[in-house]
Formats: C-alpha cells, sequence, structure tokens
C-alpha cells in the first residue's frame, strides 16, 4: 500500500510540475531529446542558463546611469560593436564582438520637430547625431550602414549628413572615426593638434568625443611617424613598413607634421640634390676626378 503524501509533499510536487513548464526546462528537453546532445544534463543546463541570459541582455538592458530597464515606448534594441573591440585585418562582423544597446527612435524631441512643421532632412540629421551619442555612451559604436538602416536611406545620404554635421565643427563617435576605419582625418587632426598644443589625453578625449585609450593611440601611432621622419627615413612605403600602419594613414600622420619638421626635409633634399648637381658638373667619381686616374701599381709601371 502507497504511503500518502504529506501535505509539504504535494506542495512540493506542485511546485516541481510548475517550474517544470519553464522555458529552461523546455529546451532541456530539447536538448537531451531531439538536438543529439550527449554530454549530460549539467553541461546543456548550463548552456542554457548562457542562452537565456544572452537573450535577457538583448530585451534587458543597462541604462546610461547603470540601472536596468526594459524597452519604453518609442526606443528599440540595437546591436554595435563595442568602443573597445579594435578591427583586425580579416576580421569580419561575424567575428566581431557586440552589444546590445538601446536607441529612442521617437522622442519627444522628434514629436516637437514635426508639430513645427515637417524637414526631414533636419529630423534625420537630428536622429543621426542622437543615436550615435546614445550608442557611444553606452560604450559602443554605430557606423554609416547601421545609420542608413536606422534612417531608411542609402549611405550616400548617411555620408552627406555626417560631413555636413562635421563640418560645423563636431566630430561625431562614429565607428569609422573611433575605430579609423572611414579613412577620414578630422578626427585625427583635431586629436594630434590639440595634444601638440599641449592639452592632456583627458581633455582631448571630452573635447573630441573620444575615449582616453583611443586618444593614446592615436599619439603613439603619431610619434611613429614623427620618429622616423626625424631620422630620415621619408619614403611612404618604408614608413608603412616599420610602423606597422597603412600607407593611406601614414600619408594623414605626415600632412600633420609640424612645418619646420617639414621644411628640414625640403632643406636636406635641395642639399643632397645640389651636391650631386656640382659633383656632376666636375666630373668626379668614387675613384676621383676625370683627369686624374689612380697611380697605378709601382712594380707594373717598372715593367
Amino acid at each position: 500500500m502507497i504511503k500518502p503524501l504529506s501535505k509539504e509533499q504535494v506542495q512540493l510536487k506542485k511546485q516541481r510540475r510548475l517550474r517544470d513548464k519553464s522555458l529552461e526546462q523546455h529546451l532541456l528537453h530539447r536538448f537531451l531529446n531531439h538536438y543529439g546532445y550527449d554530454k549530460g544534463e549539467i553541461t546543456a543546463r548550463a548552456i542554457i542558463d548562457d542562452i537565456l541570459n544572452l537573450i535577457d541582455h538583448y530585451f534587458l538592458v543597462s541604462s546610461i546611469d547603470d540601472d536596468l530597464h526594459y524597452l519604453h515606448y518609442g526606443q528599440l534594441v540595437w546591436m554595435a560593436v563595442p568602443v573597445d573591440e579594435y578591427p583586425q585585418r580579416a576580421k569580419s562582423i561575424s567575428q566581431t564582438r557586440m552589444k546590445p544597446v538601446v536607441l529612442s527612435f521617437l522622442s519627444d524631441e522628434d514629436i516637437d520637430h514635426i508639430a513645427h512643421g515637417f524637414d526631414s532632412t533636419s529630423l534625420r540629421k537630428k536622429r543621426l547625431v542622437r543615436w550615435v551619442d546614445q550608442a557611444f555612451d553606452q560604450g559602443a559604436l554605430l557606423t554609416q550602414l547601421d545609420l542608413s538602416c536606422l534612417l531608411g536611406v542609402c549611405d550616400a545620404v548617411v555620408s552627406k549628413y555626417v560631413n555636413e554635421i562635421q563640418s560645423s565643427g563636431k566630430i561625431l563617435p562614429t565607428r569609422g572615426n573611433i575605430h579609423d576605419l572611414s579613412g577620414a582625418i578630422t578626427h585625427k587632426r583635431e586629436i594630434i593638434t590639440l595634444y601638440l598644443e599641449n592639452y592632456l589625453t583627458p581633455e582631448i578625449a571630452m573635447k573630441t568625443n573620444h575615449s582616453k585609450e583611443a586618444v593614446d593611440r592615436y599619439i603613439k601611432d603619431y610619434h611613429r611617424v614623427e620618429t622616423l621622419w626625424k631620422h630620415d627615413i621619408t619614403d611612404l612605403e618604408q614608413i608603412s613598413h616599420l610602423s606597422g600602419l597603412s600607407k593611406n594613414v601614414v600619408q594623414q600622420y605626415i600632412d600633420l607634421l609640424p612645418e619646420k619638421l617639414l621644411k628640414n626635409h625640403n632643406a636636406k633634399l635641395v642639399d643632397s640634390e645640389y651636391t650631386i648637381h656640382n659633383l656632376d658638373v666636375s666630373g668626379e667619381t668614387e675613384t676621383g676626378s676625370a683627369g686624374e686616374q689612380p697611380a697605378r701599381d709601382s712594380r707594373k709601371q717598372n715593367e
């Protein structure tokens, strides 16, 4: 005869039945019975916990003040590249770490803008600036392709907007600017110019919307090019090889070198050309002038 369950045991059984209806238990059942997974329940649970944690972070994200919150009306989640996830050669976006950020797709400012007359271009520009700033404040970077999808325009239009905004003096913290992917030199020029004016890294970072690590990286790269130039290594290909920087980036840093350094190099070129010219005119060779042949072996002369 089966002993009847106590009240506590009945309650525990009910608890287990409800708990077994969870998404975690459902996934565990799929792992063990449908996916051919054979590493055991403990490992399967660990994988499931990681998957569920990832899903949670996709919809439940950190706000700027580090308080967890769910999405509000007008907000959306967008996957972006973290500020400290630097690009590498042959590293595709599928191999790049990502993080979710919350963007205000529709804000009170947008609604007010529409109320005063709908101007799509200025509205898009305001949204563009807001989105890149929001992503950057959350430790991530948007690309022009991201902005193209969010705005519903082609990337050429986004590039036009970015150039127009930055021409007013505001450097946008896009991935192209922060991670040096776009080829634009505006941010480099501003950072190195401030550095040459004796501003400190924290001040430069604050003024240019860059992290301190990014500012130090630009300064370090600039010094590589400057040091090689001071040692009369001025060939673009050679500087690129020795510094580990692309020729395009090297040329950008050369353009930022102080005028005094460039004048010294040009003066040395002129002196070198002048010396070569004089040698050609006088007819001198490494073994002497054309009119003076080197003395022959005395024994051969006697013969």
